[in-house]
Parts: structure tokens; sequence; C-alpha cells
């Protein structure tokens, strides 16, 4: 029987090969061992991670969001917030809450920085600290500054949270829980200018305002006209009513200013 010869290796290692009779196992106890040893010169190594263009970069730090969000680690993190800090009501529509009911269900919003915008610095500054960039290594990085209250949180329902993702909620910096501020004083000089950019409008905009701002959550009445039907009006004397409760309003501010 020819045997293979083995080089380019980097250990030693022995294979010890049963030769049986008529190449099967025939149940008889006749049978021939062969020790041979093979010489090991160089193991594989493991493939670095590598740009092409903006979409693959965008691909890699996706695949490290992945990889943090099915952690162990980011799912008992998530239950610590829920269990210790109340994150099961939405901050917004504060009336829902985990459990009421199956239908709802709150998620916990990375803000001001979002997990991508995370993800993304933290690889920028292990590039240009030259250190390795392999998905584990960053995930475990993200998941360091999670433990270390560096990332910010707010709870919304799947909706607020969708909301809020597409510009159309703005949250101000003080409803969001935990030091953000330190992970900004460390990580800004590896930040893009276009995040730095949103921050600091963030930052503005929460000096200007002590309220959630949104265009989404505002009440509108719709009214609709159809042929056959008359328009529902107001009877006279609800309308009494309403003159009279203002103009005494308007008496009562009168007097006062």
């Amino acid at each position: 029987m020819n045997m293979l010869n083995l080089e380019g290796f980097l250990s030693e290692v022995s294979i010890t090969m049963i030769l049986y009779k008529n190449g099967f196992a025939t149940g008889k106890k006749e049978r021939t061992k062969k020790e041979i040893k093979v010489s090991i010169d160089e193991l594989p190594r493991r493939p670095i991670p590598k740009y092409t263009s903006p979409r693959d970069r965008e691909k890699y730090i996706k695949t490290c969001e992945i990889i943090i969000r099915k952690s162990l680690e980011y799912k008992e993190y998530i239950k610590f917030l829920r269990d210790n800090l109340d994150m099961n009501k939405c901050l917004i529509l504060s009336n829902i809450r985990n459990g009421n009911g199956k239908r709802y269900r709150i998620e916990l919003h990375h803000e001001p920085f979002t997990l991508f915008d995370i993800v993304e610095t933290v690889i920028t500054k292990r590039l240009e600290n030259g250190e390795p960039i392999d998905a584990l290594k960053v995930a475990d990085e993200v998941m360091d500054l999670h433990y270390s209250g560096m990332i910010g949180f707010v709870p919304l329902t799947i909706t607020m949270h969708q909301l809020v993702h597409n510009g159309r909620i703005f949250i101000p910096l003080q409803y969001i829980y935990h030091k953000y501020d330190e992970f900004f004083k460390e990580y800004e000089p590896y930040m893009n200018s276009t995040l730095i950019e949103k921050i600091e409008a963030k930052v503005n905009l929460s000096l200007h305002t002590q309220d959630i701002v949104s265009d989404s959550l505002e009440v509108e009445f719709v009214y609709l006209d159809v042929d056959g039907f008359a328009f529902p009006e107001i009877p006279d004397d609800w309308k009494n009513a309403i003159l009279t409760s203002n103009d005494t309003a308007i008496s009562n501010e009168s007097e006062e200013g």
C-alpha cells in the first residue's frame, strides 16, 4: 500500500493506520498495524478581513452586528437592563409594557449611537492602532463597552423604534441611559465626520428642547364628505357651552394679568 508523504506542516504527529485483509473488516482477528510519522512544518493561517469596496465594509459591519446580537453576553446584558432599570415600558408610549398582551414587545434602541455606528468606530480604531479586526475580537470589544456602561439605550415599541430609525422621532439626550458621553470622549478620534455632525446636531436640539419631538405623533382628524350623508354638526347647546367656557377662561386670565 502506497502511503502519502505529507510535507509543509509544523509539528510531528503519529498516525496509526489499520490495514484490513481484503480492504474491509471481515470480523477476523487477522490485521496488521503500522505506525508512520508525519512531519508538519506550517499550520494554515486565519484569513484577515479585507475591504475592496464600501459595500464590503458595510457587509462586514453588519456581520459583526449579528454576532453581537446573538451572543450570550448581549442577551444577558439586555436582560439585566430590563430586570433592573425598568426598561420594559416604551419611553414614548409609556402605557405600553412588555407583558401587556402577546402583541406588545419592547425593544432596546441604541441611542445616540446606533450599533452600526459603534461597530464601525471600533473597527476604525483597531485598524489605526494595528489591532486585529476579525469579527470575534471586534464583537468582544463592543461588548466590553456595553458592560462598561458606555453605550446608550432607550426602550421603545417596535413602531416607535422604526420611526426613530427613519428620523421621524427625535429623542433628547436627557432621556438616554447611560454614559454614552464617555464613549464619545474616548472614541471621537476614530469617528467619521458624518457621525460627528449627527451627534453635534443632536446635542444642539437637546439644548433647545426637553420634549420628544415628532411629526408622526400629532393627532390628525380625517373628515369624509360622502354623497347622501349630512356632515355632522355640533348641537347649539354644545356650542353655547363651549363659547361660555372660553369667555370665562379669557376673563379669568385678564383678571390674573
